[in-house]
């Protein structure tokens, strides 16, 4: 089996050359956190973000790239930052470059690539999110010279370069995503929720092939989440058909016949969502305008005026959660962030409270609840957890690292068919909604979560529910405790 190493490097804030990139470091983490199960040796992977992003840190490590080269057969390099070109070279931009002196204290194209060129990788997959920097002279940013790029990445032997957009064009992020909408197609390429003719049957993905994906996808999305005149091109530089292997899917598309197996298992999430008016946010004024579209604008203007909210929401938490589990202070982590996001941290779970901009009707916001990193079942039965949150939730939903062949599930269920089982599935097999006599809930299925959707007041009788679902089926073991992420 081939060995695979990656560099992952994300620059999401900048100390005053550019706006942050937003998502990008969180984007990076689920992407390094996706690559073992697709073929990457865990061991050879790194991921540089934060204060980790400065100029000498990332030359350290290119420097140091040698190391893998005799361990690999494949290095893939992710880049998420700000780009431009000066006096017809590329620069990266990185999390300490000074616009007085920008080529300076950037990290030059050329020197990236002489770097690649002496580890002597015998394969390298280059992925670029690079948005374009606007510097002090321009209207518009450029980002890098295609054709400097082009030259680069011809001379680096047995390399290809894949970008999120073309040089220039931008590349959008998505509140409603809460990812960039390149990168989040990447993700769910690499987790395995796409298989289409895009994957060959053994699971082998090729360059190529992922770029035939996000070539669709992404113009998709942005038709969906952005306004119609919104354009992000992703491009392929380097040899035509591009027979690199850059993920190996076969694991993930092994048939399994547990519906909650461990090794698929992601996390399980309580969850509460309902819409909320812009108007009646805590921050709106008479005077402020309403979002026409859920753009980046309505995203940062919805996130500023539900600050209040969301704390609100988030002491009037707190001081039960004290009362009634008896946390001393220090055992309490509360934080609430600019973004739409707030959490609860205890060592019994995690609890957030978010806000987004309704993408169908963007003078709404999506309020969102969710709990996660429960202890136990016991926990969750408890006496004070029904007093803290018995009335916040009305899904409990188990998300999958592993995606379900809910098609395959269906068909067993329809073999042995069980009494008071009714089953509606989808006609693209994607989605299948079970209910059972006596079940006062309904069980979505999906290739990436189940869900189960019951009354509001009680979670615990939700987990209760659940679990005399599984029960009807001999071929799903009743779990002990409840999986979280690890």
């Amino acid at each position: 089996m081939p060995n695979r190493a990656a560099l992952i490097l994300a620059v999401e804030s900048f100390f005053e050359a550019g706006p942050p990139r937003p998502y990008a470091a969180a984007d990076a983490a689920e992407i390094l956190r996706r690559l073992p199960s697709i073929g990457y040796d865990p061991s050879l992977c790194f991921l540089l973000t934060g204060t980790r992003t400065t100029k000498a840190v990332i030359e350290s490590h290119l420097q140091r790239l040698y190391k893998l080269a005799s361990k690999v057969d494949t290095l893939l390099v992710l880049v998420i930052t700000r780009a431009f070109t000066h006096h017809g070279r590329g620069y990266f931009v990185c999390a300490d470059t000074i616009r007085s002196d920008l080529p300076l204290t950037a990290l030059a194209l050329a020197d990236f690539f002489t770097a690649l060129k002496k580890a002597r990788c015998p394969e390298v997959v280059l992925l670029f999110d690079v948005e374009p920097l606007l510097l002090p002279d321009q209207s518009v940013g450029t980002g890098w010279d295609r054709s400097e790029l082009a030259r680069l990445v011809e001379a680096l032997p047995n390399s290809v370069a894949l970008l999120a957009s073309e040089p220039g064009q931008p590349s959008y992020d998505s509140a409603q995503l809460r990812r960039g909408v390149w990168r989040h197609h990447l993700i769910e390429m690499f987790s395995g929720k796409v298989y289409s003719s895009n994957v060959s049957k053994t699971g082998k993905l090729t360059v190529e092939q992922l770029q035939l994906y996000l070539e669709e996808a992404v113009p998709r999305s942005l038709r969906r989440i952005q306004s119609p005149a919104a354009e992000q091109t992703p491009l392929l530089i380097g040899p035509e058909n591009a027979s690199f292997i850059v993920a190996d899917l076969s694991r993930l598309f092994t048939p399994s016949h547990e519906l909650l197996d461990p090794g698929r298992m992601k996390r399980v999430v309580f969850r509460k969502e309902w819409i909320g008016k812009i108007k009646d946010l805590a921050g709106y004024r008479k005077t402020h305008s309403l979002p026409d579209r859920a753009n980046e604008w309505a995203r940062k203007f919805v996130n500023r005026i539900a600050a209040a909210d969301i704390k609100a929401d988030l002491d009037s938490l707190y001081d039960r959660v004290r009362e009634q589990f008896e946390y001393k202070r220090k055992e309490v982590d509360v934080a609430c962030d600019r973004d739409g996001f707030g959490f609860i941290r205890t060592p019994d779970f995690d609890y957030s409270v978010s806000i987004a901009v309704n993408p169908e009707e963007p003078t709404e916001v999506i309020w969102r609840r969710e709990l996660s990193q429960l202890s136990g079942r016991a926990f969750v039965e408890s006496p004070p957890f029904q007093v803290v949150f018995g009335t916040l939730f009305d899904q409990l939903v188990f998300e999958f690292t592993k995606p379900v062949d809910v098609g395959e599930f269906v068909d067993r269920l329809e073999e042995s068919p069980l009494e008071g089982v009714k089953i509606q599935v989808a006609s693209d097999a994607n989605t299948a909604v079970i209910t059972l006599a006596g079940f006062t809930g309904k069980v979505l299925l999906t290739p990436s979560s189940l869900t189960i959707e019951g009354q509001l007041g009680n979670p615990a009788n939700l987990l209760e529910q659940f679990l005399r679902f599984l029960s009807q089926f001999s071929a799903i073991d009743e779990p002990q405790a409840l999986p979280h992420t690890q």
